[in-house]
């Protein structure tokens, strides 16, 4: 069999579609569609998963899938929509209206999507996202790498939290901090190595391409990172991280059910917020992020890696 797996974007989903791309493996050949800038991560997917690089709109899709006997569509859109109008495709659902329900409240969760897009493919496997690790940390080095910044501000972990944090794994317990984020954020990080003074602290924020996170992040001993992309790179390359909670929560379903690396201010009833975060708090207050105490997220992260 001939199985193509379709998810376009974004960082987390398609890392997240990875341990499907690996069970349909166990049935025949697998091809990856997806935006091209996400193809270092299906190449690191175990069993042979083959990129398929899909770069414009639905016809070029529609062209790429006719040779596929099956296809698994978890992207879902009215792109992947037009693409294979007329076949048998299967294709995963989300409930909006659950996602509402969590955002206003209720005291419920989503699924893991990780589950959910297995379910689209089979009742049999495992969903855990999974890519191949290729490098660890050096010998005799403790390394810890700190997101900073992001596109969602209300998703982000406070610089001056970022700066304590950095501080402390250096003064406790001698490790090298490594500050990481787009280009975007590349002045946010040089102030918190600024402000970190003459401990071992250094900004690779900005250095471009998937590759070279994937390289970084699985040459770390633990990652830190806001609810994000990065965060999930790490749990596929079994590197242990902890993801700071601010405005969204683990109920919005990309994390698994009592995820042990999850951490957050308890309690901020107005949490979820929004889906990516918001850039704005709605409150007005911003507990979800001023409420961070840098000494309980050190004390956390270290126990994780216990």
């Amino acid at each position: 069999m001939k199985n193509l797996l379709v998810r376009l974007h974004s960082l987390g989903d398609v890392v997240l579609a990875s341990g499907t791309a690996v069970s349909m493996a166990e049935s025949g050949e697998v091809s990856f569609a997806s935006r091209p800038v996400y193809e270092p991560i299906i190449r690191r997917i175990p069993g042979g998963i083959e990129p398929v690089p899909v770069s414009g709109g639905w016809k070029e899709l529609r062209k790429a899938s006719e040779d596929f006997s099956t296809i698994v569509d978890l992207q879902n859109n009215l792109t992947t929509g037009l693409a294979f109008a007329g076949r048998n495709v299967k294709k995963f659902h989300f409930s909006r209206r659950l996602r509402r329900k969590v955002l206003f409240g209720a005291r419920t969760a989503i699924p893991w999507r990780a589950e959910e897009y297995l379910k689209t493919w089979s009742d049999h496997g495992n969903p855990s996202p999974v890519l191949t690790r290729l490098e660890t940390p050096p010998d005799g080095r403790f390394t810890v790498g700190i997101v900073a910044g992001g596109r969602w501000p209300m998703k982000t972990i406070p610089s001056g939290a970022v700066t304590e944090l950095a501080r402390l794994f250096c003064d406790v317990k001698g490790a090298q901090v490594l500050i990481m984020g787009d280009s975007e954020d590349v002045p946010l990080a040089g102030h918190i190595v600024e402000q970190c003074g003459y401990r071992d602290v250094k900004t690779v924020a900005g250095e471009g391409g998937i590759s070279r996170l994937i390289s970084r992040v699985e040459k770390l001993d633990l990652l830190i990172s806001p609810d994000s992309g990065p965060a999930h790179l790490a749990m596929a390359l079994g590197v242990p991280v902890q993801v700071v909670f601010t405005s969204t929560s683990p109920a919005l379903g990309f994390w698994p059910e009592n995820f042990k690396g999850a951490f957050m201010v308890k309690p901020i009833p107005c949490r979820p917020c929004h889906r990516h975060g918001g850039k704005k708090c709605t409150a007005g207050d911003e507990q979800c992020r001023r409420m961070l105490v840098p000494r309980e997220m050190f004390e956390e992260a270290v126990c994780l890696l216990q």
